[in-house]
């Protein structure tokens, strides 16, 4: 996919080599910065080519209230209910937080709501609706104290976008979380896939590339991966209302204000018509399949960053064979949790998190074929089994399944496995494996990710869960996957004639297994 190119030559759109969202190259200078927004950026603010809320609040009279109300209803809604939902306290800083509107929300939902803004003319207007905003930026709150103060929840609402050193900003702020706090970031969602079919469209420039504030561009995933490898665990995906919806039914609100205010009363409109929990559930749909204006993530402070990926923690040296174990002996907590995350090959392994399932859902209605599964799943068939299957397993010690999300390098999740249909007794599980179909279609890519999988899970569940043996039943037109397992050492244990119902007619279906005393294997 092309990255598109900004109107400014001296600046290239890349993508960052160590977190994998797109950025900037070179980075605008401080001097640049300066002269754009004293000289360019209000300007495009009053016309509505920078953040359009902001203009409309700023406006007053009936267009600032009708504003102030959506967000109210909607966005500010979501923040305060994410942070009911998953927060364990109630003391809040907003970082850029304007002339103050959200903390006055906040505020009236009962929560101790500070915020810092570096702007002291839009920072002192809050400090005249007697809100607890300080002139400051993250880096002055910090400085100020060896001891900085705690929070439970932060909040970033477009601004990572901003500055010119995202990771940065997320460790300070992991610096301002109490342990296992929150934080919310919201986005905008570029280069995502109906951002460019519009631009294809009416064939023009990518017009959300904006030198020299916006320096990053994240997408759903590239976001999701950025804060998985700062230690910031995703708890919850959303992404807005995807406005290119406009462009694409021939709308066009790049250069008329006029008609950028016509489309935005229509989605004012509509969310207005449905119910919070409704809307909420679309957005999480939306940012499954990775459209959406704006990213929503909220993330869970979990401890220090583990182990950057390429490290082997759970590799053992070559023919050294696993200790014997007695089954589901050897460890305190479940087997869900036992020995991971894991990092090798490029990889990441952890117990599935709610945060994947949507996508999940997706990468497996996408390749039905290949699967038992005789009909799509629906979200609300996902949600019911992770939540009556995946979630209590992962608590008992002896769990008939024990599945992982699986991080490419970068943090963004591709695929899930693990083993299923544990008999902790004989000590032996099947195998289970599945990623992205866009993954699965590449075949070099395919063999990447698989060959990895197999070989971190025949170290774990020989080694740190004590089975003997592990089996995956295949269908039989699978070649190229057959292919891997045989090639990681997995035996053609039999065939089960006509099996399963495959194209026009029944189809038989492959064992193959492998022994702990035959593994490592070459590979």
């Amino acid at each position: 996919m092309s990255t598109g190119e900004p109107k400014s030559t001296r600046h290239a759109v890349i993508v960052d080599p160590t977190y994998g969202y797109r950025r900037l190259e070179p980075m605008p200078s401080e001097s640049e910065f300066e002269r754009f927004y004293e000289s360019e950026y209000y300007d495009l603010l009053r016309r509505g080519g920078r953040a359009p809320e902001l203009r409309r609040l700023l406006a007053g009279g009936e267009e600032a209230a009708r504003e102030r109300t959506w967000l109210r209803e909607t966005l500010y809604a979501d923040i305060t209910a994410e942070l009911a939902a998953h927060g364990s306290g109630r003391r809040v800083l907003d970082v850029g937080c304007g002339q103050g509107e959200l903390l006055a929300w906040l505020g009236e939902q009962g929560f101790e709501a500070h915020g810092i803004e570096p702007s002291d003319e839009a920072a002192a207007l809050a400090r005249e609706r007697g809100l607890e905003a300080r002139t400051a930026t993250l880096e002055e709150l910090l400085e100020e104290s060896d001891s900085p103060p705690t929070y439970h929840a932060v909040l970033l609402l477009n601004v990572l976008e901003h500055v010119p050193d995202a990771a940065r900003m997320l460790r300070d702020i992991g610096r301002l979380l109490a342990p296992g706090g929150l934080l919310y970031i919201r986005v905008p969602n570029d280069f995502n896939p109906l951002q460019l079919a519009a631009q294809a469209k009416l064939g023009v420039e990518p017009w959300w590339i904006a030198v020299p504030d916006h320096v990053n561009y994240f997408d759903v995933e590239s976001l999701a991966g950025l804060c998985r490898q700062l230690g910031l665990d995703p708890v919850d995906v959303q992404a807005d209302f995807p406005m290119e919806m406009f462009l694409l039914m021939g709308l066009d609100y790049i250069g008329d204000p006029e008609t950028g205010g016509v489309c935005h009363a229509y989605r004012v409109e509509m969310e207005g018509s449905i119910p919070s929990e409704v809307r909420r559930e679309l957005f999480r749909a939306l940012a499954s399949a990775g459209i959406g204006r704006n990213s929503r993530l909220l993330v869970r402070k979990v401890g220090e960053p583990g182990a950057r990926a390429g490290a082997q923690p759970a590799a053992r040296e070559a023919g050294a064979q696993p200790a014997a174990r007695e089954p589901g002996a050897a460890a305190s907590r479940a087997p869900a949790a036992r020995g991971l995350p894991v990092d090798r090959d490029g990889y990441r392994y952890l117990p599935l998190r709610e945060a994947d399932i949507a996508a999940l859902r997706r990468f497996r209605n996408e390749q039905i074929d290949v699967l038992r599964q005789p009909e799509p799943i629906s979200p609300e068939q996902q949600q019911r089994w992770f939540d009556e299957v995946v979630a209590p397993a992962q608590r008992e010690p002896r769990p008939r399944q024990v599945l992982v999300s699986i991080l490419a390098e970068g943090g963004a999740f591709i695929g899930y496995g693990g083993l299923t249909n544990v008999d902790w007794e004989a000590r032996r599980a099947e195998v289970s494996f599945l990623v992205d179909p866009l993954r699965a279609a590449d075949r070099d890519l395919y063999r990447r990710d698989m060959a990895a999988f197999l070989r971190f899970l025949g170290d774990w569940a020989f080694g740190e869960l004590g089975l003997n043996r592990l089996f995956a039943e295949t269908y039989a037109f699978r070649d190229f996957h057959i292919s891997i397992l045989e090639q990681a050492g997995y035996v053609l244990e039999g065939r089960l004639r006509e099996h399963i119902v495959a194209g026009e007619g029944p189809g038989d279906s492959l064992v193959h297994g492998v022994l702990a005393a035959d593994w490592p294997v070459a590979s």
